[in-house]
């Protein structure tokens, strides 16, 4: 959109050049002495012609000028709208960076659950293990201890018979 009004507004003022220069011209070629009457006559002419052509380029040079001042507009928000892109995108970009970061921080809460995980499973096979051996240790005293009340009870009839 500010690229088309630019070349609008470019194209503009090269036509209202060519114009001036064509008149100009023009404003040469008729001034040019023919004859003493019509000399007269053409500076009359001539006159009124410059004169017409004077106000032409008035004209031409003030819509020029109104051209190069909405261009220069254009140009002012077309930097104020690029400022404010800049800005939304430093904006998103901090946000990016921030989410980055809370999913690193994620990532390490998980992996360092994962490890506690990992160890309290490590244990808790370990302690299995220990209650298992201890129970076996334990059956063992047992059917030890069934065998020496055995043994004492059959001695102890023994001894009293």
């Amino acid at each position: 959109m500010y690229e088309e009004r630019l070349s609008t507004a470019d194209g503009l003022r090269y036509d209202l050049e060519d114009r001036i220069m064509a008149l100009e011209e023009q404003v040469r070629k008729s001034t040019a002495p023919h004859s003493a009457s019509v000399a007269s006559q053409r500076a009359t002419a001539a006159e009124i012609d410059n004169e017409t052509l004077r106000e032409q380029v008035q004209h031409l040079q003030k819509k020029l000028s109104a051209a190069e001042d909405a261009l220069e507009d254009v140009r002012a928000a077309s930097e104020r709208e690029e400022a404010a892109m800049r800005e939304k995108l430093r904006r998103f970009k901090e946000k990016e960076d921030a989410m980055k970061c809370e999913l690193n921080e994620g990532r390490k809460t998980v992996e360092q659950v994962v490890k506690a995980e990992a160890l309290a499973k490590t244990r808790i096979e370990e302690v299995e293990e220990a209650l298992r051996e201890s129970t076996l240790a334990l059956e063992d005293a047992r059917a030890e201890i069934e065998a020496l009340r055995s043994d004492a009870a059959v001695k102890f009839t023994c001894v009293v018979s």
